[in-house]
């Protein structure tokens, strides 16, 4: 199956990655799971409510950049394709040219 077919029947999935062991994103995450259980603690019922509230809405945003993130991407490869294998602009003309 070609890259297309693939994309038609879903079988493309660019976010199903897995952070790594030990990367920085493996690190941060492990600092926010290890840390937060002592913030909840120390919060009264209602702040541990709004924090919670806090997490889940920052969901939203955070796929909001990821999607932005992702259409840039893909726009940038798209236009150095085009100009790899279209765009026939140089500086510079071949010899073999014709005037």
């Amino acid at each position: 199956m070609n890259f297309l077919e693939n994309l038609f029947f879903g079988n493309v999935d660019p976010q199903s990655r897995a952070v790594k062991p030990g990367s920085r994103a493996d690190k941060l995450r492990n600092y926010v799971t290890d840390h937060l259980p002592d913030i909840e603690n120390a919060l009264p019922n209602e702040q541990r409510s709004l924090l919670d509230k806090i997490f889940d809405a920052q969901g939203e945003p955070d796929t909001i950049s990821e999607l932005d993130s992702f259409i840039v991407g893909f726009r940038l490869g798209a236009a150095f394709t085009y100009d790899t294998f279209v765009n026939t602009d140089t500086p510079y003309r071949d010899l073999t040219e014709k005037l």
